[in-house]
């Protein structure tokens, strides 16, 4: 029988797959539009669907690798190749503004016509943006429900994407009335909707893989000390990524309690944390004796309280 993480990242997989298949289709009609009309906001969302693809397949390649369970190596798991994966998604984004950027150039440069628009190449670009806010809310639902980083980043991106499709198609109007700069000026939101999507990804799973605290110390601490028998906590420590949260800290007991009540009160504390704080996968918890000065170190408000 399947484990509940393998369960999970066949799920997320299966996502993958249909939203690769729907982003190629966007993909092929946005080069049609690009090749038709001579855009350069086109050819940006052209560049911006590309990179749509691409994430999909660089998920579906890491997953291949977090799914695998924990090893000699790798003892806490693989669950960080996804975070990885997210954050190539990132940087793909971050360059397909160097095309973006090129052509723009080459359009205030006058080296590139205003467009040519059809009221053909305008309803293919709206078809796309009905699917690309599908994809999204899709992808962002599914990757809410599996606690997925990988798919939430990636229903960032192809929600930036309809957006961007939007001020395209806004900019085609303008183009049919004589605005000849509506063009450029669209490609330049569409390069500004790309950077802060790029930057929102790279940040969240950055910190990820950098340890970033996942929870607050006083959180911690506050469950723990309800516990019965814990007079004191320290050392509170958290990283991981939602979902899939670690824990570890120091926790301090009557010193004339036996290795067995200890023993219990530290497996109440690891029950209490995992069913009061959604998310903690994993608690490590090192049992002290009271000494007299616990609640001068529990009352630390340092950085790991």
């Amino acid at each position: 029988m399947p484990t509940v993480q393998e369960t999970q990242h066949a799920a997320v997989r299966r996502v993958l797959w249909v939203v690769l298949a729907l982003n190629l289709m966007v993909g092929v009609i946005k080069t049609a539009v690009a090749v038709l009309t001579g855009s350069v906001a086109a050819l940006a969302e052209v560049v911006h669907g590309a990179l749509d693809a691409s994430a999909n397949v660089i998920g579906l390649v890491g997953l291949s690798f977090a799914k695998d369970p924990p090893d000699e190596r790798h003892p806490y798991g693989h669950q960080r190749f996804e975070a990885l994966t997210a954050l190539g998604i990132g940087v793909l984004i971050a360059a397909g503004l160097v095309e973006i950027l090129r052509a723009l150039w080459q359009t205030i440069g006058g080296q590139r016509h205003a467009p040519t628009v059809t009221a053909l190449s305008a309803a293919m670009l709206g078809g796309t943006i009905a699917i690309n806010f599908a994809i999204s809310f899709y992808e962002g639902r599914r990757g809410r429900e599996l606690n997925s980083r990988l798919l939430k980043a990636d229903a960032a991106h192809t929600l930036s994407d309809g957006l961007g499709v939007s001020v395209v198609l806004a900019s085609f109007a303008g183009v049919q009335w004589g605005l000849w700069w509506a063009d450029l000026v669209a490609a330049i939101v569409v390069a500004i909707l790309i950077g802060r999507t790029a930057l929102s990804v790279l940040r969240e799973n950055a910190e990820v893989l950098l340890d970033t605290a996942q929870l607050d110390p006083k959180q911690v601490y506050d469950i723990a000390i309800a516990v019965p028998g814990v007079r004191g906590a320290h050392a509170i420590r958290s990283r991981g990524s939602e979902g899939r949260i670690h824990v570890d800290m120091h926790i301090h007991v009557d010193p004339q309690m036996t290795i067995t009540e200890a023993h219990e009160v530290t497996h109440a504390v690891k029950r209490a944390l995992q069913e009061g704080i959604a998310g903690v996968f994993d608690v490590v918890i090192h049992t002290e004796p009271a000494d007299g000065r616990e609640c001068e170190r529990s009352h630390d408000r340092g950085a790991s309280l």
